[in-house]
């Protein structure tokens, strides 16, 4: 009798089927590579692991910035295209105080144009091309003082990160309120003698209106950025950029009343110097 030959051999023939993924339900790995492979990924090929094209340039950390890198810089001017608009007379009857300090009158200062068409209070930054860096934001405040009945200067530029400090030095209670979209309102009574009040801004935003709800004609605009490249247009339209690395670069400009210029993209060299203008309009 052979029987027990023959059923040794069935056994041997099933383990060996098993072992081999035979007869099995598990299914065949798909082609392409299997788990994590991305889309044209040949057979035994994985995606890379950070899911991108696997380039090195998206491995590259920001590196911290350092004044010594940038050598070159952008200066020009903004200006108002037509009629400079009438300065309006402003009505400070409801506070005799802000009267008394202002005996000739006051006008509004939101649209400031000088004799050659230079608009004055236009904020001008830096809206794109520094990526490569990190930046860490100066230790000391901006200061955004109540004078006069007027926020002085009108227009600031900060960094994320630092403070803004807004004093009061009327013998007269203000109201600090500001109108921010990303950041963290405040909207703080501040009456003569009273400390300064840090308002601190981490995300970067252009242009958050700061108010004072007591007296409406007081106003100022603040341009937070995560660079030190920016800067406010004086009273003939100029501005400077310094210290820029070489690079391409987008530069953006924006008035409170009159909005966005077109954008400016320049290419710079190291030590370089370049003029660029905005022009602005009703």
């Amino acid at each position: 009798m052979r029987t027990p030959s023959l059923g040794r051999a069935l056994i041997l023939s099933s383990f060996l089927l098993t072992a081999c993924g035979g007869g099995g339900d598990t299914p065949a790995p798909p082609p392409g590579g299997g788990p994590g492979a991305g889309p044209g990924a040949g057979p035994g090929t994985q995606a890379p692991a950070n899911g991108g094209s696997g380039g090195a340039g998206q491995d590259t950390a920001p590196e911290a910035w350092s004044d010594g890198a940038g050598t070159a810089t952008v200066s020009g001017s903004a200006t108002f295209n037509g009629d400079a608009p009438t300065p309006v007379q402003i009505a400070m009857d409801s506070d005799p105080k802000c009267v008394e300090m202002n005996s000739d009158g006051a006008t509004d200062a939101s649209v400031l144009v000088g004799a050659n068409g230079g608009l004055q209070n236009v904020f001008v930054y830096v809206s794109k091309g520094t990526d490569a860096w990190t930046f860490t934001a100066p230790e000391e405040p901006v200061v955004l003082d109540q004078k006069g009945c007027n926020y002085t200067p009108r227009v600031v530029g900060m960094m994320t990160g630092q403070a803004l400090r807004v004093q009061n030095s009327d013998p007269t209670v203000h109201n600090v309120h500001t109108y921010p979209k990303k950041n963290r309102s405040s909207n703080v009574s501040q009456p003569a003698g009273s400390k300064p009040l840090d308002i601190e801004m981490k995300r970067g935003e252009v242009l958050v209106a700061v108010k004072c709800d007591m007296h409406a004609w007081m106003q100022a605009r603040v341009g937070i950025v995560d660079h030190p490249f920016f800067a406010v247009t004086a009273a003939d339209g100029s501005f400077t950029l310094p210290k820029l690395a070489a690079g391409e670069y987008t530069i953006s400009a924006e008035h409170e009343v009159f909005g966005k210029a077109s954008k400016q993209t320049i290419t710079i060299g190291d030590g370089e110097a370049q003029s660029i203008s905005f022009e602005f309009s009703k």
